[in-house]
């Protein structure tokens, strides 16, 4: 599987939020891409296929804050790809970009899970990054 079929299988994605379990200590604390039920196979296809290309590799997350407020596009990159697996337009909620924010300036450890993938199949974010995207195409 190529990175352009597990990005097109991602860009379903409906909703992102934060997830942790405070009843285990030193749980990470995961960002969740959560997926409507229609596609679950692909979806847990892809990030195991993402997740062994990854192993022993850093995998960095950029978060952009798109022109359109509350709308973000989001980045998965790594060294064993030829480009991001980009997530383009997806709303992320203010409470959301908050707690990142906060999980940020303590350098908390973070993952990349789905509602629909088991936790083996998460990825280690050695790096998240907020950041705002510039474009040069007018609305």
């Amino acid at each position: 599987m190529d990175r352009l079929i597990i990005e097109t299988i991602l860009a379903d994605v409906n909703e992102i939020f934060l997830a942790k379990d405070h009843s285990i200590p030193g749980q990470r604390t995961n960002i969740v891409l959560g997926f409507k039920a229609k596609n679950t196979e692909q979806i847990i296809h892809a990030f195991e296929v993402l997740k062994s290309m990854t192993q022993g590799h850093e995998v960095s997350l950029v978060i952009c804050n798109t022109v359109q407020t509350g709308m973000y596009d989001l980045e998965i990159c790594t060294e064993v790809l030829d480009e991001p697996i980009r997530i383009m337009n997806k709303v992320i909620t203010n409470e959301t970009i908050g707690e990142i924010k906060d999980h940020l300036l303590k350098s908390s450890p973070m993952m990349l899970s789905t509602n629909v993938s088991e936790d083996e199949n998460w990825l280690d974010v050695n790096k998240v990054e907020l950041k705002t995207c510039e474009t040069n195409t007018p609305l």
